[in-house]
């Protein structure tokens, strides 16, 4: 549901911050895939010391404390795309409630693109201040389009 927390109507500033949720995960699945990266590297550089005498190993458990955690940062990752594609779709569903074609393209390329305002003005050949005051019609009338709903 699209309330606050007192039940008043949703507040442009957590529209955006949904509309924001998809690149949270986009971040966080690229810090995961980074991390799974450096600890595959990891896992390489850790040759195997093989000795007859007792105790002996201490790679092997450097190699095998490396290998649970690549399994449980691959758990992770399946996570966050799985969260990342919801919140896509969310994004998508949201941006979708507009009617203004214009409006829609600035969210598209912000909330879904996620570029830079000055990179959305020149693409669109408007002012940087210009595109912001699109932006914040845009956040105004998805705001009323959720309250028409509820």
């Amino acid at each position: 549901m699209f309330y606050g927390q007192r039940g008043d109507a949703m507040p442009t500033d957590e529209i955006k911050e949904r509309l924001k949720n998809a690149w949270v995960w986009q971040k966080q699945l690229e810090a995961d895939l980074q991390m799974l990266q450096d600890l595959r590297d990891l896992a390489e550089q850790i040759t195997p010391v093989y000795s007859l005498a007792p105790g002996g190993g201490s790679s092997n458990d450097k190699l095998g404390g490396t290998v649970a955690k690549m399994a449980d940062v691959e758990v992770s990752v399946q996570s966050d795309i799985r969260m990342l594609t919801e919140a896509l779709a969310a994004t998508r569903a949201l941006i979708k409630m507009l009617d203004d074609e214009k409006l829609q393209l600035i969210l598209f390329k912000r909330y879904l693109n996620y570029q830079r305002w000055e990179v959305i003005a020149a693409d669109l050949g408007y002012s940087w201040q210009y595109i912001h005051k699109m932006h914040s019609k845009a956040l105004q009338k998805l705001k009323e389009e959720i309250e028409c709903e509820y």
